[in-house]
C-alpha cells in the first residue's frame, strides 16, 4: 500500500513537472510568434511644438521595426494625418520610405479654425492592432488675428502642469501595489499618484491608518504628484490614507488585501535588478515561472520547482537594451498572478551626437556651418539617421525635459497612459533621484500592448491589413455589354511620361487583375489594356472587354483620443512671444506684397473676376458644356476633403440620397457618371471630396441631352493628385488615367544672403531658422550642413534627433546666439 502511494505521488509529481515545463515552453513560443507580429512604431519629429494659422508644419516621420527600432522590415508605407478639434482630417499625406524615414510637410489653410489638432501617423500593417498604438501628437494652433495676450496660454483644455498648486479641494489620490495586488502577511511598496481636479500635480502628506485609526505608516508625494509607501496587511484588517485639506481630513480607501496571493519586490540600482517573490499560499511558490520580457523578447526566465516562500533574483543590466522590461509571475496553474514593470537604463549602449561649428557667435545673415556625427561610449564612429531643426529660443521653448525619439521609442510608445515631461528621466546619466521617479513611474502605467490570457489561449486572429510595399493597380475584366460577367483576359498595364514602364498578366477566373508593388511620386499617366484572346490575336472581338479600376481611395481608421503625446507645458512669456512674431512676420509679408505689386486696384479687381470665370470655363469644358441645373464646386465648399459622397450629393438642390440609394425631387434612380462614363451607385460610394473636382446634376432638358432617363443625371467628375485612379477614360479593350504617386516633401525655404538678390529682400525674423528633415551619417565620413542666420540678435536652439542604424535613439539639444 505505501509503495503504491509513493509510485502515484511520485507520478503526480512527474506529471507535475511536465506541465509546468510545458507551459515555460507555450510562454516562450506565443512570444515568439507576438515578437514576430509585432506592429511597428512610428515617431514624427515636428520643426516647432506649435503654430499659427497660415503656417507650415515641416516633418519627419520615422519607421521602425517595434522591437529592436532598426529600420522594419515589413511596411515601407507611412500615412500621416492632420485632425482637427471635430475629428475631421484636414489634410494627409501618404509618405514613401526605404531605410527608416521619410519627410512631409503640412499646409495650415487659413480657412482652418484655430484649436488643438492631432498629428496621427501609422502603416496600414499597425492598423491590425488598436489605434492607441498609433503615434498621436497634439498640435496647438492659434490665429493671430484673433489673439489678445492673456495670462494663461493652453495647448488644450487638457494642459497640465507640472507646477506645485495650494491644495484648496480633495484631489485624486490613486494606489498602486507593487505586483498587482496587497496580500496578507507580505510587505509590499506602494505606489501614489496624486492630481488636483484641473489635472495639475500636487504636493501632498499623510499618514496610512488602519481601522483602529492607529498609525501604520507615512508618505509625501514628490515630483509629477508621485510617491511610496511600505505595508504589511494583517488579516482582517483594512486601511485608509488620511491627508488634511485647509484643516479637514481627507480618506482615502486602500485596495483590499488578499488572503492568499503572490507579491514581487523589485529594486533598480541601476547596474543590476534586485528581484524578491514571495508567496503565503500553502505549496509556496512550487511550480510557479517568472519570466521577463522587452517588448515580448525573452531576458529571463525561471522555473521554481521547491515550495519555498521566497527567493531572490539578481539581474544584470549590463546586456540589457534601454527601455521597459516586464516581469510576470505566473502560478502553478499557469495564470499570471503578478506583474512588475521596471525601466533598464544601459548608458554603456548610449550614442551621442556630436555638433561642431567654427562660428561660436555668429552676426546676423552670417553663414554658419555645422559638422554633425555619432560616436559610441568607446568613441566609435555610428552610422544613422538624424534630423535637425533650429529655432529662436524667444518664441519657440526647447528643453531638455520635453517629449524626444528617445523618450517616445523607449518609454511612451510602451506604457498606457501620458507621462509628463518625459526628457527629465534622460537628463542625467546614473542619477540616483531621477532612476527612483522613474520607478513610481512604472507602478501608474501598464503594460497595455497584450494581456497574457489572450496571448497564450486565443486563438491567433488573421491580420486583416497587409503589409505595404508600395502602390499596387488593381481592378477586374469584364465581358463587353454583359454587366456582373468577369472573365479572365490577357491585361497590360503602361505607365507613359517620365517613367516608362509595361507589365502584362493574365487576370483570373473572376476577372481580377493585380499590377505591383510600385514606387514613383506624385501623378503619372498609365494605360490599362486587356483582351478577349491573345494582344496579337486577330479575333474580330478580342476588344471586347471592359476593364473596371478598383478606387485605392484610402479610408483612414477611427479618430481616437488615447494615448496623445500631449503638447509642452507651455512657457506663457514665450507664447505670446511666438504669436507676436508670427503677427510681425504676417504684416511683413502683407508690405513686402503691397510693395511688389505693380498693378493698380482695377486691374487686380479684373483680374480676381476673370480668375473666377476661368474656372467656370475650365468647369465647363471639361463637362461638354452640358448645361448643368445644379453645380457643385469643391473650391467653395468649406472641408469638402473629409466627406463623403452621399454628404456631398445631399447638398445640391433637389438631391436626396437614403442609404445607397439616390433620387433628384424624389423620382426614380439618376444615371450616374463619372468623368462621363456611367457606372452604378455601389461605384460610387467609396468617393470622398479629396476624389471630386466638381459635381453637375442635369434634369430636364439638360439632362436629355446626355441621357434619356427620365429621373435626370448626376455627373461626377474627379481631379488629379489626391491618391486615387482618377479621370478614368474607357473605351472597349483600353482606359487611360492617372495614378498618383507618393506625397512629396516640399523644400525647406532656407534663404542664401550671399546671393546679392537676398540681401536686398525682406526683413528675416523666422522662428524656424533652418529644417533639414534627413541627414545621413556614415562611419567614415562627418556630415556638414549650412545655414544664414536671420535679422534676430537672439539666442537659437539646435535640435537633432534620429536613431543608428542599430537601433538606438539620440537626441541632443544645444544652443548659440547670435550677436
Amino acid at each position: 500500500m505505501i509503495k503504491k502511494i509513493t509510485l502515484f505521488a511520485f507520478v503526480i509529481i512527474l506529471l507535475s513537472f511536465t506541465i509546468i515545463n510545458n507551459f515555460s515552453q507555450l510562454v516562450i513560443e506565443k512570444l515568439e510568434n507576438y515578437s514576430n507580429d509585432y506592429p511597428e512604431k512610428i515617431y514624427i519629429k515636428t520643426d516647432k511644438p506649435y503654430y499659427t494659422i497660415g503656417d507650415d508644419i515641416w516633418f519627419s516621420a520615422y519607421l521602425v521595426n517595434g522591437i529592436s527600432h532598426k529600420p522594419t522590415s515589413k511596411s515601407n508605407v507611412i500615412y500621416v494625418e492632420l485632425v482637427n478639434e471635430k475629428d475631421s482630417i484636414v489634410s494627409h499625406k501618404k509618405l514613401y520610405t526605404n531605410d527608416i524615414s521619410a519627410a512631409g510637410d503640412f499646409k495650415i489653410n487659413k480657412e482652418w479654425e484655430a484649436g488643438s489638432y492631432l498629428l496621427r501617423a501609422y502603416t496600414n500593417y499597425m492598423r491590425n492592432s488598436s489605434t492607441d498604438f498609433f503615434f498621436k501628437k497634439e498640435i496647438p494652433v492659434w490665429d493671430v488675428k484673433e489673439f489678445k495676450e492673456a495670462a494663461n496660454i493652453e495647448s488644450g483644455s487638457n494642459a497640465t502642469s507640472t507646477k506645485e498648486e495650494f491644495i484648496k479641494e480633495r484631489p485624486d489620490l490613486n494606489f498602486y501595489p507593487e505586483g498587482g495586488y496587497l496580500v496578507n502577511g507580505l510587505q509590499s511598496k506602494v505606489g501614489i499618484k496624486v492630481k488636483d481636479k484641473k489635472n495639475r500635480t500636487i504636493h501632498i502628506e499623510g499618514v496610512i491608518k488602519n481601522a483602529e485609526n492607529i498609525i501604520i505608516s507615512r508618505f509625501k508625494t514628490f515630483e509629477f504628484g508621485l510617491g511610496l509607501f511600505m505595508l504589511t496587511p494583517e488579516a482582517n484588517e483594512t486601511y485608509y490614507a488620511s491627508i488634511l485639506i485647509n484643516g479637514k481630513e481627507e480618506k482615502y480607501e486602500l485596495p483590499k488585501p488578499l488572503p492568499q496571493g503572490f507579491n514581487i519586490n523589485l529594486i533598480n540600482n541601476g547596474q543590476e535588478i534586485i528581484l524578491k517573490v514571495s508567496s503565503n499560499n500553502t505549496i509556496g511558490l512550487k511550480n510557479s515561472l517568472l519570466t521577463a520580457h522587452q517588448r515580448g523578447e525573452i531576458v529571463f526566465q525561471k522555473l521554481e520547482e521547491t515550495t519555498t516562500n521566497s527567493y531572490t533574483v539578481k539581474l544584470s543590466t549590463s546586456e540589457l537594451n534601454s527601455g521597459v522590461t516586464n516581469f510576470t509571475l505566473f502560478n502553478n496553474e499557469g495564470k499570471p498572478v503578478c506583474e512588475r514593470l521596471v525601466f533598464i537604463n544601459n548608458p554603456n549602449k548610449d550614442v551621442s551626437i556630436n555638433v561642431n561649428t567654427e562660428s561660436k557667435n555668429p552676426e546676423t545673415r552670417e553663414k554658419v556651418t555645422l559638422q554633425l556625427d555619432l560616436k559610441d561610449k568607446s568613441g566609435n564612429p555610428v552610422s544613422g539617421n538624424l534630423t535637425l531643426t533650429i529655432n529662436d529660443l524667444d518664441a519657440v521653448e526647447k528643453s531638455t525635459k520635453n517629449e524626444n525619439i528617445k523618450t517616445y521609442l523607449l518609454l511612451n510608445s510602451d506604457l498606457r497612459g501620458h507621462i509628463e515631461n518625459p526628457g527629465y528621466f534622460f537628463e542625467k546619466e546614473n542619477d540616483s533621484k531621477r532612476r527612483f521617479l522613474l520607478d513610481l513611474v512604472m507602478f501608474t502605467h501598464g503594460w497595455s500592448r497584450f494581456t497574457w490570457n489572450e496571448l497564450l489561449y486565443k486563438p491567433k486572429i488573421k491580420n486583416q491589413f497587409q503589409i505595404e510595399k508600395g502602390i499596387f493597380i488593381s481592378g477586374q475584366t469584364h465581358a463587353l455589354k454583359e454587366i456582373g460577367k468577369r472573365i479572365s483576359a490577357p491585361t497590360r498595364l503602361t505607365f507613359m511620361g517620365s517613367l516608362p514602364h509595361q507589365e502584362v498578366a493574365q487576370s483570373d477566373v473572376n476577372g481580377q487583375f493585380n499590377f505591383g508593388p510600385y514606387v514613383f511620386y506624385d501623378s503619372i499617366p498609365a494605360i490599362i489594356e486587356a483582351r478577349v484572346k491573345q494582344f496579337k490575336s486577330d479575333f474580330e472581338k478580342n476588344r471586347d472587354v471592359d476593364i473596371f479600376l478598383q478606387n485605392n481611395t484610402y479610408h483612414s481608421p477611427l479618430i481616437s483620443g488615447n494615448n496623445v503625446l500631449k503638447a509642452n507645458n507651455l512657457n506663457n512669456t514665450i507664447a505670446t512671444n511666438f504669436i507676436k512674431q508670427a503677427q510681425n512676420i504676417s504684416q511683413i509679408d502683407a508690405q513686402f506684397l503691397k510693395g511688389a505689386q505693380l498693378l493698380d486696384e482695377i486691374l487686380i479687381t479684373a483680374k480676381r473676376e476673370t480668375k473666377e470665370e476661368k474656372r467656370e470655363e475650365e468647369l465647363n469644358d471639361r463637362a461638354g458644356n452640358s448645361f448643368p441645373t445644379h453645380r457643385l464646386d469643391m473650391n467653395d465648399i468649406l472641408n469638402s476633403e473629409a466627406m463623403s459622397i452621399f454628404m456631398l450629393l445631399n447638398q445640391l438642390p433637389g438631391v436626396t440620397t437614403y442609404n445607397d440609394t439616390i433620387s433628384i425631387r424624389n423620382g426614380g434612380q439618376p444615371v450616374i457618371l463619372i468623368d462621363n462614363m456611367r457606372v452604378e451607385v455601389e461605384e460610387i460610394s467609396f468617393l470622398t471630396g479629396s476624389d471630386i473636382e466638381f459635381i453637375d446634376v442635369l434634369s430636364g432638358a439638360s439632362a436629355s441631352i446626355v441621357s434619356n432617363s427620365a429621373n435626370g443625371v448626376i455627373s461626377i467628375y474627379t481631379k488629379l493628385g489626391n491618391g486615387s485612379l482618377l479621370n478614368v477614360k474607357r473605351k472597349p479593350g483600353i482606359i487611360d488615367f492617372y495614378c498618383p504617386g507618393f506625397y512629396t516633401a516640399r523644400e525647406f525655404y532656407s534663404p542664401d544672403y550671399a546671393d546679392s538678390f537676398n540681401v536686398t529682400s525682406k526683413q528675416d525674423i523666422r522662428t524656424t531658422l533652418y529644417w533639414k528633415p534627413k541627414i545621413v551619417i556614415n562611419q567614415d565620413a562627418n556630415s556638414e550642413v549650412s545655414f544664414f542666420t536671420s535679422d534676430l540678435r537672439s539666442k537659437y536652439a539646435i535640435e537633432i534627433e534620429g536613431i543608428t542604424n542599430d537601433g538606438v535613439p539620440v537626441y541632443d539639444l544645444s544652443t548659440f546666439e547670435v550677436e
